[in-house]
């Protein structure tokens, strides 16, 4: 479900970059920091299901971390990518929308919470 409505607002955004080309480096800055957030997301769920089988006892490989140095390096690595690109991305846009995944994961939660009421 994550997914689904992520890829709708980077639908949406490319959508205003098409008609609105004096604002497309926010634009695509909003969309970089909602792929990287969604993709971190991703990975964070991932590695919680490796520690919750390992904590289960169906896994017997031990399960170092939870990925916290690769979800940094990635919205580090988003980040330089607009320092270095100016003229493509917005670093302010990219920044603000790393957060994207979290705010959406609440959301989806307080709705399928609703829903299920």
């Amino acid at each position: 479900m994550l997914w689904i409505v992520a890829l709708i607002i980077m639908a949406l955004c490319f959508l205003v970059s098409a008609f609105m080309p004096q604002h497309r480096d926010i634009v695509h800055g909003i969309i970089l920091g909602t792929g990287v957030s969604c993709l971190n997301v991703i990975y964070m769920v991932y590695k919680i299901r490796q520690v919750a089988s390992a904590a289960a006892g169906e896994r017997k490989k031990r399960v170092v971390g939870i990925g916290f140095g690769v979800r940094l390096g990635t919205s580090i690595l988003a980040v330089l990518l607009a320092i270095k690109f100016p003229a493509y991305f917005h670093v302010i846009a990219v920044m603000a929308s790393l957060v994207t995944g979290q705010f959406l994961l609440l959301i989806i939660g307080i709705i399928f919470a609703l829903q299920e009421k």
